[in-house]
């Protein structure tokens, strides 16, 4: 029996037509046929109803169906220790986390997790804050590096780091020679770029609301988004310091102080299942130590 036609069967499973199958697979349909029928030679049953050009999974078909998906799974997790194994890894950290942490913090944890044990591979899934809880209660993350604060009794949530709120704006606007710009010119001249984190959006544009009625808003899901987005002078937004810091310092950005009411503060929360691994324990200490060390503000 060849591997492959398992996988032929899986996707004609999910498409119930040969046609797309043979699409999705790259294939020529009848050689999609052909496993079919080779696969229900071997297993003596019949896997599909053919009615036409469409094909359904007969019940012999839905029986095997979970079983072929987690010998597929249990194959390809086979070959990825492997490889894992002839690339000098000999254990790995799976870590889901939300896009800011990922491209300020992470790299650093990173390389000095990576700098002290060598032999363990790190995988990184890339989520929204509101997609990870379920990768750590389904097993597919060890760590998660989250926005939003959790309360479970089988996950340890610990805040890591708290990120100040800053206004920013696109750079050179105003003319540099005359006084600087006030925020009520900036929030009059352009849209206010809103909701690039959970955590503190609703009651910072209801704040705002109240002082500036008239201001004009845009919905912009992801941080690095919005920040694109004022340095094309699309608008202004109200963004985590250390996703700006540094586009702030590279003058792509102006941070303009607010005065008119407390800005918010963000933060960021380390999640993990109980209980904990030893290699995930190490690489949560080098997490705690590095931030210690480097303190936000």
């Amino acid at each position: 029996m060849d591997v492959e036609w398992l996988r032929t069967f899986v996707i004609a499973a999910e498409e119930e037509n040969f046609h797309r199958t043979a699409e999705r697979l790259h294939l020529a349909q009848p050689t999609v046929t052909m496993q079919i029928q080779k696969l229900e030679q071997e297993w003596g049953v019949r896997l599909f109803e053919r009615r036409g050009r469409q094909v359904h999974l007969s019940a012999a078909g839905h029986r095997l169906l979970r079983r072929v998906r987690a010998l597929l799974a249990a194959y390809e997790e086979s070959l990825e220790d492997l490889a894992r194994w002839q690339q000098g890894y000999d254990d790995r950290v799976t870590l889901a986390v939300s896009p800011l942490v990922a491209t300020t913090y992470l790299p650093l944890w990173i390389r000095e997790f990576s700098r002290v044990h060598p032999e363990v591979e790190l995988a990184v899934q890339v989520r929204e804050s509101s997609e990870i809880v379920p990768r750590l209660f389904e097993h597919e993350s060890d760590v998660a590096l989250s926005r939003l604060q959790v309360a479970h009794p089988q996950i340890e949530c610990v805040p890591l780091y708290e990120d100040p709120i800053v206004f920013v704006v696109p750079p050179d606007e105003y003319d540099i020679d005359g006084p600087a710009a006030a925020p009520n010119d900036w929030l009059r001249d352009y849209t206010v770029l809103t909701h690039s984190h959970p955590e503190y959006w609703d009651d910072l544009l209801l704040a705002l609301r109240r002082l500036y009625p008239a201001i004009r808003t845009m919905r912009v899901s992801q941080t690095h988004v919005a920040m694109h987005f004022v340095g094309e002078r699309m608008g202004v937004s109200f963004l985590p310091e250390s996703s700006v810091r540094r586009e702030v310092l590279r003058g792509r950005l102006q941070e303009v102080p607010f005065p008119a009411f407390e800005l918010p503060v963000a933060h960021t929360y380390l999640l993990t299942r109980r209980p904990m691994r030893p290699v995930v324990q190490e690489f949560v200490a080098v997490i705690e130590d590095y931030m210690k060390m480097r303190p936000i503000r």
